[in-house]
């Protein structure tokens, strides 16, 4: 399939860890064009496909290794580039191995891409302990590479769904025009910045390490009006509590793989509120 240049006003992605297209679903809530995406489980690939043949996602190239996807042919043609790189080695559920775990690890290969297509923005989507398991890694990563980015803790429950559900969801933003420096700001126990131009010693200092919820998922809520700000009339309007591209082609696969789709795929309304909220003025 031919690399196309963007006509329209939306942003150009590109998804890594695609899963059964969650967080595509937020995008195009935001307005976004999805032109490419990678994705190496066979049934969340297979339900990409099947929703590009009955028009529910537009055409776009799937790839199955993101090891081995080269990112370079896409500069200057993709504007974002999303993804939520493998929770398992973070979440409460894992091994604790962290960030450098087998498959969370895959990480590197997300930041690696990120230097090869240099986007306006990455999103970055995981469980919220990564704030104690490896977000300075991915913050410096950025910080390193030329972005300014900020993150918060957001569920399901913060757009008004019956579940939680929380994620924790960074926005970064390329600023080519910042001398490096030595900054970072933790705004409250549940959000934080950090700069481009930053240290990787710096954003894995004893102080980054240290950034971890103080409460109890569920409490310390950021006030409502932030998220208010942040939801579009295209945001209220139309959202399921769980991706609905992750139910089709009942019969196809067992309910373990469809379980498994579901458990790994973003709530499409959150990723556009957090992502909304967080790039507010970047915009």
């Amino acid at each position: 399939m031919a690399i196309q240049q963007s006509t329209g006003t939306g942003l150009r992605e590109l998804a890594l860890f695609a899963g059964a297209g969650g967080g595509i679903l937020g995008g195009q809530l935001l307005g976004w064009r999805t032109v490419c995406a990678v994705e190496r489980d066979a049934y969340a690939a297979q339900v990409l496909a099947q929703r590009q043949n009955d028009g529910a996602l537009p055409a776009f190239p799937i790839w199955s290794d993101v090891c081995s996807f080269d990112g370079k042919p896409w500069r200057g043609l993709v504007d974002v580039v999303s993804g939520g790189f493998p929770c398992q080695d973070i979440s409460a559920a894992g091994n604790g191995a962290g960030i450098d775990g087998e498959r969370s690890g895959l990480w590197r290969e997300m930041a690696r891409i990120i230097g090869e297509v240099r986007p306006q923005f990455v999103f970055v989507e995981n469980s919220p302990l990564l704030v104690r398991r490896g977000l300075a890694v991915v913050l410096g990563d950025l910080a390193e590479l030329g972005y300014d980015a900020r993150w918060c803790v957001m569920g399901a429950a913060d757009v008004g769904a019956p579940h939680q559900r929380d994620r924790i969801w960074i926005v970064a933003h390329a600023n080519r025009a910042r001398e490096p420096q030595q900054a970072w700001g933790e705004q409250e126990s549940r959000m934080g910045t950090c700069f481009s131009g930053e240290s990787m010693a710096h954003a894995n200092s004893k102080h980054a390490q240290g950034l971890e919820p103080k409460a109890q998922p569920g409490s310390h809520r950021r006030p409502a009006g932030l998220l208010d700000r942040a939801r579009s009339p295209r945001v209220e309007h139309c959202w399921p509590p769980e991706p609905s591209v992750g139910r089709v082609v009942d019969g196809l696969a067992n309910r373990l793989d469809r379980l498994k789709a579901l458990g790994n795929g973003q709530v499409p309304r959150v990723a556009a509120t957090a992502f909304a909220f967080l790039a507010a003025d970047w915009l």
